[in-house]
């Protein structure tokens, strides 16, 4: 069994494990926010899937014995649409290819089914650096966001925006008369028709990327992000958005989860949903929650959407 060479390795392949074998959404995310925020990661997984995919294509033609002749190793070819991993030529010495040899069922497996290219898809102002002022509920297109009891704040309670000057004060309130918890909401619609036209295969998928932090201990309130796909106008998606929530040509996504404490830091949360290619718009709602008695605000920074589509599919 491979013993990984650093304590990032052992984290990486771990995650991995858990993520490949027992399907542990908890771990998909630490995963996605480790990647997404730490570059030593990104190069460890990099040497690692570029190790991998080398090795067992090799094991398929040649026998065991001949991989122990680096020489005639052959190197990996860097893909010309990666835009995420800093890949570098494969020069694994003996040691280093019985590491791939015998981790292939983890990282390969793993691989194969998640190589993607990233496009990013631009987001109005998502630093929340005031760019234009908050409009009251559903935005009424892709240049503004919309929000209720959210507002945009400069560094305070002991949080400190995580990029730029600014962020977004997420502070629960009672939002209707017959509502048991206090909610805080903010929408943002982004016009999905600029996307490259070629990208329309199946199996591509909207990845949104938020960071949120707590001020305060006591209660941690829930927060959800919550993804809506229409095959409608930008500039009109957001008219009588509500009645339209329940229509099956809608394709929507929900995770949901709790903001931590400021002491832990902020806290990226990944979410990923399959995207038509009839999709026009895409709605993006960001939420908190908290019981009547707990009035506690979270923050929200540095929100980024990137579209996904598999390079290498499985059969």
């Amino acid at each position: 069994m491979n013993i990984p060479s650093s304590p990032l390795d052992l984290r990486l392949t771990t995650l991995l494990q858990k993520v490949r074998d027992e399907q542990d959404d908890q771990a998909r995310s630490e995963l996605n926010a480790l990647l997404l925020t730490d570059a030593a990661a990104r190069r460890a997984m990099a040497v690692a899937l570029v190790n991998e995919q080398v090795l067992i294509s090799h094991l398929r033609d040649q026998s065991i014995v001949s991989i122990l002749n680096t020489d005639s190793f052959p190197k990996a070819a860097v893909p010309k649409t990666a835009r995420w991993f800093a890949w570098r030529p494969l020069t694994a010495a003996a040691a280093g290819i019985v590491f791939g040899m015998l981790c292939t069922s983890v990282l390969f497996g793993y691989v194969a089914q998640r190589a993607v290219q990233r496009i990013p898809i631009p987001v109005f102002d998502p630093g929340f650096e005031g760019l234009k002022p908050l409009d009251k509920g559903l935005p009424h297109g892709p240049d503004e966001w919309g929000a209720r009891s959210a507002l945009i704040v400069s560094a305070e309670k002991g949080v400190q925006p995580l990029a730029g000057k600014q962020m977004l004060r997420l502070q629960p309130a009672l939002l209707g008369k017959l509502d048991e918890k206090l909610y805080a909401h903010a929408y943002q619609v982004i016009d999905l028709r600029s996307l490259p036209t070629e990208v329309t295969s199946a199996g591509r998928k909207v990845q949104v990327t938020a960071s949120f932090c707590k001020a305060t201990d006591g209660l941690n309130p829930r927060n959800c992000i919550r993804l809506f796909a229409l095959n409608e106008s930008p500039d009109s998606v957001t008219d009588n958005f509500w009645s339209k929530e329940e229509n099956e040509d809608i394709v929507a996504m929900a995770q949901r989860f709790e903001t931590k404490a400021v002491k832990s830091g902020w806290h990226p949360v990944s979410v990923e949903m399959p995207l038509p290619p009839s999709a026009q718009s895409l709605i993006i709602i960001f939420s908190a929650n908290c019981p009547k008695q707990d009035a506690a605000a979270s923050y929200l920074d540095d929100v980024q959407v990137s579209l996904l589509t598999s390079e290498n599919p499985l059969p």
